[in-house]
């Protein structure tokens, strides 16, 4: 069974303004990314890490991030129900888009 998504959070790229990266918060507390920087590193023991799981894992990712988005579970606690906030307007020419 998978992990339920808890928090996703969107940064831009520091080399490349036109790429986003989404960093994810699942509920058991673990943390993924789609940078480069996660996918492509291992460590010896199977773990990963990048500066946007690090940011998550030191409660800085809100102040730093684009965009954030959280699940909250409903009364009955079985299906996730995202709570939206857009945490920043978006650049001339582009779209908003809530989730």
């Amino acid at each position: 069974m998978k992990t339920p998504i808890a928090k996703v959070w969107t940064f831009g790229s520091d080399s490349n303004p036109a790429k986003e990266y989404e960093t994810l918060q699942y509920t058991d507390g673990s943390t993924s990314c789609g940078c480069p920087g996660w996918t492509r590193r291992v460590t010896s023991d199977g773990t990963r890490s990048c500066k946007h799981t690090r940011l998550v894992d030191q409660n800085r990712a809100d102040h730093q991030c684009l965009v954030s988005h959280g699940y909250d579970r409903n009364d009955t606690g079985t299906n996730p129900q995202p709570q939206t906030k857009i945490t920043s307007t978006p650049r001339l020419g582009e779209r908003k888009f809530a989730l």
